[in-house]
């Protein structure tokens, strides 16, 4: 009977019931479920799609993510390690357009209403690289994305 209890509520939890989703994973990219919802809950999508506007960039046991304007995440609790924190970058290339929703981008045809990405350094964190354009900058891994205003 405990057997049956068990695998029951392991069904349970791992269907949705508990809110889980995929994870992504360091190096992975993933989404915003929800774009409405303006707590940060993402989901693991292939990197090739149109979808992918974020990467994981680190995965730690600490309160804040690395310098930068970094999308971050709280996930799981337990006692002995406390929560995982997801740290997200901008998944996006040289002349990709964006619409800004919420505190969110979503990769979109380029229109009227839309952001532009101008430039994507790797290797610096350095706004005065975007002269006067919005900047996303990240410290893990180095790297400033420049996107019209």
């Amino acid at each position: 009977m405990k057997t049956v209890a068990l695998a029951a509520a392991l069904v349970l939890a791992l269907s949705g019931c508990s809110g889980w989703h995929e994870q992504a994973g360091v190096g992975e990219c993933a989404k915003q479920i929800d774009l409405n919802d303006t707590s940060v809950n993402m989901a693991e999508v292939d990197c090739s799609s149109q979808e992918a506007v974020y990467r994981v960039s680190s995965r730690e046991r600490r309160t804040m993510c690395p310098t930068g304007d970094y999308l971050d995440e709280s996930s799981g609790r337990s006692k002995r390690n406390g929560k995982t924190r997801y740290c997200y970058v901008l998944n996006v290339s040289e002349g990709d357009c964006l619409k800004a929703v919420n505190q969110y981008f979503e990769r979109v045809a380029c229109g009227t209403g839309t952001r532009k990405v101008t430039k994507v350094v790797e290797g610096k964190s350095d706004r005065s690289l975007c002269a006067g354009e919005d900047s996303k900058t990240y410290s893990q891994p180095m790297k400033t994305i420049c996107i019209t205003k």
